[in-house]
């Protein structure tokens, strides 16, 4: 990966820091980091180096929105340039729709006024995609050494390495296949499926203390969507679901199920205080106000919860059923309230 520094742009004209970046080092930008992108805080693309244009020869790609040209797949739940921004410096894997199945890689800087500059390379699948993009020695960066490596390359060797890549390329497209299946797109949770198939597991389990299964409807979410419109309430679910994740422990599975409901499925849970315990911390971390575009949303959130005794012989659906019967019961209550469902 190339390193560019750029000088500070917060003068006062009329132009903003990546205009100026592009009027004064595109050609710099185009030689130094020729599969790049440079996009607005709004996420519109003000320029991209010409290899990434060679990656998408069917895309009009300035003006168009980077987020109709790739997705961020890690870190997950990345949909706007202000997600990005808070990742920047660090390892991106992403994906073009011009190439599916192969992960790139890529980082991200912040260049002032919200822009940011993606830096983007071919990662281990390189071989599929000079072959797929037709590209040439010019189309990469002087100081890039895939060149070499190309060039070392013999005929069987290459040869070899294509069937390989064939074969990686199906086994990704499978793991994305079914990636997909199971993750909710907007925040990277698991979806309902993937929950449905986490119970049935736990259930068949002869051994274990059982499980806990709670069931989470953010309050005055509408009011979020209704007055700041539903780009503020995709980053306030976004943000809730990494607030659960950090709440929870990497045995727990946090799962989005629904607009504004969440499940979270925790295996080892102590004692119906314990229980309790967690679910009045993840009450008093949703309230915190999230910020967004200069207002504040706040939300709440409201749980219901039911015990799964080990060899109990329920299903599910029975048991989705239980915990939204406890959840009712929570906002019977007044909202951010949490009810636990004790009819076993």
């Amino acid at each position: 990966m190339n390193i560019v520094t750029f000088p500070d742009h917060k003068s006062d004209d009329t132009k903003g820091a990546a205009e100026n970046v592009i009027a004064q080092h595109s050609d710099l930008l185009d030689t130094m980091m020729p599969f790049h992108v440079l996009a607005n805080r709004d996420g519109q693309i003000l320029h991209a180096g010409p290899s990434f244009h060679k990656l998408m020869p069917d895309e009009k790609v300035v003006g168009a929105s980077l987020f109709d040209l790739l997705t961020v797949k890690r870190p997950a739940g990345l949909a706007v340039v202000a997600d990005i921004l808070v990742h920047q410096k660090e390892k991106l894997s992403i994906n073009l729709t011009a190439l599916p199945g192969h992960n790139l890689k890529g980082v991200a800087a912040g260049l002032g006024q919200g822009h940011v500059l993606i830096d983007i390379s071919l990662g281990a699948g390189v071989m599929d995609v000079v072959s797929k993009c037709n590209l040439k020695n010019k189309d990469f960066s002087p100081a890039d050494p895939t060149v070499e490596m190309i060039y070392m390359i013999e005929v069987q060797s290459f040869v070899y390495q294509q069937h390989k890549n064939q074969s990686h390329k199906l086994q990704g497209a499978r793991v994305h296949a079914e990636e997909q299946a199971f993750t909710d797109a907007l925040t990277g949770l698991a979806n309902r499926r993937a929950l449905e198939n986490h119970m049935a597991r736990l259930l068949r389990r002869t051994k274990g203390n059982g499980f806990a299964l709670m069931q989470i409807d953010l309050d005055f979410f509408k009011a979020v969507n209704d007055t700041h419109g539903h780009a503020a309430g995709d980053f306030v679910l976004q943000q809730t679901a990494r607030t659960l994740q950090k709440q929870m422990r990497a045995t727990d599975l946090v799962a989005r199920i629904g607009g504004d409901e969440f499940v979270i499925i925790m295996s080892e849970f102590g004692n119906e205080a314990a229980l309790e315990a967690v679910a009045n911390r993840i009450i008093e971390q949703v309230r915190i106000p999230i910020p967004f575009e200069g207002v504040e949303c706040q939300i709440g959130a409201s749980i219901g919860a039911t015990v799964v005794e080990s060899g109990a012989e329920r299903t599910p659906d029975a048991i989705l059923s239980d915990a939204d019967r406890a959840l009712y019961a929570s906002k019977a209550k007044g909202r951010g309230m949490f009810h636990l469902d004790r009819d076993l």
